[in-house]
């Protein structure tokens, strides 16, 4: 009798175990729990009659991506591995260094082994770079238009003091791309963190928690930027006492990833000037996504600016609006010649970040 009673007890609770999570996730309990993947989740896939299967096999990828309390059992574990061992939870995706620095694993971009100088380009790779940078070159002056390649450092290259291990000094993607193309083609690719080595001794450049820099690092990024255009334009250079420095508590987008808790001081500017940059409609060519697409007019400044772009360009967008009359960002790195064509530009920016020297 006394068996039978556990085996029923065990039966229980092993059904609960079984449907709590469907319950969960029908009844919508955990949708203002924090998800720490930054990507969006599959909806519930649509029945189509004529590809039954077809609906099985996208309902199973649908369940496993939403499936109740994904959440929080994965927040459990990353607040223990955190709090507890203070050790990164998602060391691939995340490092945890020293002086409270995250950096960057190795998936999906290798931001690590790049900027260890543990990956290089083949001479393949750098001569298709190469034909391909002459060709734009060569097609933008038919269109009268200037063009530049800028090359954002990763976090790791100007803080590797703050990775957890050492290693020597070697040569990098980065650096072994603009050295070769110099010599090639003569063709100068823009280093945005030329300063930074200096800049760095008196302030902080990069968030702690974040695989961005911050205002200030964006400034002067800038300002090398706008120092090598100013050899073909009439623009000038932006001064850091036009600014006021302040800074705001704020999280960043490596410590949601591992669902760290912690805020840290994040530098940001202010223009101590009126600012005559103002936002405007792109034209109906444009897909009008606002995350991906803006452009910016400044009726007191000349010439019109077309800057292809990642996610390091946010926080230089309001300096090049303050130097451009107009400024559009797209946030691509495809070369668009009918989208150059319809802007008829006077030059082209092409930002990349150091850990997507690939997408050249």
């Amino acid at each position: 009798m006394q068996n039978n009673k556990q085996h029923i007890i065990l039966t229980i609770l092993f059904l609960i175990l079984l449907i709590t999570p469907t319950l969960v996730q029908l009844t919508g309990i955990e949708d203002k729990i924090m998800d720490n993947e930054n990507r969006t989740k599959k909806s519930f896939p649509k029945l189509n009659k004529k590809q039954p299967l077809l609906f099985v096999k996208n309902f199973k990828s649908y369940y496993k991506d939403n499936f109740g309390l994904r959440n929080t059992l994965s927040n459990s574990y990353l607040h223990i591995k955190n709090e507890v061992f203070n050790e990164s939870p998602l060391p691939s995706k995340v490092i945890k260094g020293k002086n409270n620095f995250l950096f960057l694993g190795n998936d999906n971009s290798n931001a690590l082994n790049e900027s260890l100088g543990f990956i290089l380009f083949t001479k393949t790779e750098l001569n298709q770079i190469k034909v391909t940078i002459l060709e734009r070159k060569k097609w933008l002056q038919e269109q009268n238009i200037k063009f530049y390649i800028a090359i954002a450092p990763s976090k790791h290259s100007i803080y590797k003091e703050n990775l957890p291990f050492l290693f020597p000094e070697k040569k990098t993607r980065k650096n072994q791309l603009i050295q070769f193309i110099k010599l090639e083609i003569k063709f100068d690719i823009i280093d945005l963190g030329k300063q930074f080595k200096v800049k760095k001794k008196k302030n902080r450049l990069y968030k702690k928690l974040d695989s961005h820099w911050n205002d200030l690092g964006a400034f002067y990024a800038s300002q090398t930027l706008i120092n090598t255009l100013k050899k073909d334009f009439e623009i000038n250079s932006l001064k850091l006492h036009n600014y006021k420095i302040d800074s705001i508590k704020k999280n960043g987008d490596l410590a949601k990833m591992i669902n760290f808790k912690s805020k840290e001081n994040t530098i940001i500017l202010s223009p101590l000037f009126n600012n005559e940059s103002k936002e405007v409609d792109l034209p109906k060519y444009y897909s009008q996504s606002s995350i991906y697409e803006s452009r910016h007019k400044n009726p007191s400044k000349k010439f019109k600016v077309l800057l292809f772009r990642d996610s390091f360009s946010s926080a230089l967008k309001p300096f090049i609006n303050h130097t451009f009359g107009e400024s559009t960002f797209i946030w691509s790195h495809k070369f668009d010649k009918n989208l150059i064509l319809k802007e008829k530009p006077d030059l082209i920016i092409m930002e990349y970040v150091e850990r997507y020297l690939e997408f050249m």
